[in-house]
Parts: structure tokens; sequence; C-alpha cells
């Protein structure tokens, strides 16, 4: 049985990776702030262990507790779209989530490396690969970068696993899922690419029920595995 960290659980996307876990009996850990929001056949099941807490109100030897024996570790964290979700705090939710969790997986010292997986947006550009932009939209991401955190927030993570997980890492392994616009929607035909080949106002929009189903993907199938570690798979609806 594969065991599985999920935070962000409770948002649409990671309350559908969850459940498609649940589905595949894997046994899942989740840190979430009101697991009432979790449906009830979620939570009776045996295999869903629940810590009440915000991730990043937990202690550095907590978050440890949790990665530990851990396979995969997914964060679908992100801010809500209202002013305080946008401007409060914490303005890097997503980074030192990541960060700490990392940081956990290598003080527990797993005997296979563990996979990290960070949902992100097509938003943000992968730093190793050439990808276009027009002009209006490098205006539009700049004027975003400075302006809005949550976009900031999602670079700035992306950043810290480029930046201080290395390749050789004996730890961790990672991949950083880009989905286009998510909708609501149940499960289709999606694709994988490595680049967007849309503009940001032309792309095509991304059920959160493919996203989940890609993630799970990534943890159970190690062909898919070896293709995307390390690399910043877009997913978009086909």
């Amino acid at each position: 049985m594969t065991t599985v960290l999920v935070v962000g659980a409770t948002g649409k996307t990671g309350r559908s990776l969850v459940e498609q876990l649940l589905d595949k009996n894997h046994e899942v850990r989740v840190i979430v702030r009101s697991p009432d929001k979790f449906p009830p056949e979620v939570l009776q099941n045996a295999n869903l262990r629940i810590v009440k807490a915000a991730v990043l109100d937990l202690s550095d030897n907590e978050i440890c507790e949790q990665v530990e024996g851990c396979h995969a570790v997914v964060s679908c964290l992100g801010h809500v779209m209202d002013f305080k979700g946008m401007f409060g705090h914490p303005r890097k939710l997503c980074t030192e989530a990541t960060r700490r969790l990392c940081e956990a997986i290598e003080k527990s010292s797993p005997p296979e490396p563990t996979k990290f997986i960070l949902m992100n947006t097509v938003g943000v550009k992968n730093p190793d690969l050439e990808e276009k932009r027009s002009c209006f939209e490098k205006g539009l991401l700049a004027l975003l970068r400075h302006t809005i955190p949550p976009h900031s927030d999602n670079e700035t993570a992306v950043d810290y696993l480029i930046g201080n997980i290395e390749r050789e890492n004996k730890y961790i392994k990672w991949c950083s899922v880009r989905p286009d616009s998510l909708i609501d929607a149940g499960l289709t035909e999606y694709e994988i690419i490595e680049s967007p080949n849309t503009g940001i106002f032309s792309g095509r929009p991304t059920s959160r029920s493919n996203v989940a189903h890609f993630m799970t993907e990534l943890i159970e199938n190690a062909e898919v595995w070896d293709t995307w570690q390390l690399r910043m798979p877009v997913i978009m609806n086909c």
C-alpha cells in the first residue's frame, strides 16, 4: 500500500485527489483546518488519517512525523481568491509549505526518494526552457509578480525546488504540475506537454479531476513518473 500526504486537501483539486487515491486503496494522510469539507464517505474511509491544523502552524518535528513513511507528498495549496486570501498572511503559503515539507523529508532520510508533487499554474514559466511569451504576456506577468502575491508565491515555490533539490538528491524527486485554467468537471481525456503551446488568454481549460488523475498517475505509474520527474509538465483538456 502506498502512503501519500496531501496538503491543500480540502480545495477542489486536493479533494478530488484524495478521493481518487482512496478509491485505489492508498493510505492518505491530510493536514487540513476544516475536515468537515470532506464528504461523509471520505471521512469514514479507514485509509484516511486526518491532522486538523494549518500546515504552517505545525512545528518542524510535527511535519517530520507526517512525512515519515510517505512514498509521496503532494501540495495542492493555493490562495483563496478574495482580498484577505491574496493580500493577507501567509503571503508565501506555497513556498513555505514546499520548503518545510522538503526539509522534513530530507530530515527523515527515507530509504527511497519521496515523490514531491507541487500543483502550480501554467502562468509560471519553466526557467530551464525557452518558453515563448508575447510582449503583452511578459508585461502582464511582471505586473502580477509585483502586485498579486499569489503569483509570486507560485513562482518562488518552483524556484525553491529547482534551486534547492538537486537532481542527485537521494531523498526527494519532484514534479511541478502546471494546469491551464481550472474548471469543475469530471474526468475526460487530457494532454500532457512540456511547455504551453497557447497564450495566457487562449489556453484550454483543465478539469480539476483531470489534474488529480494525472497526479495519481505520477504516484502510481513508474513510467509516468520517470517521464516527468524533475520537470514542469503542462496539463490541458483535449
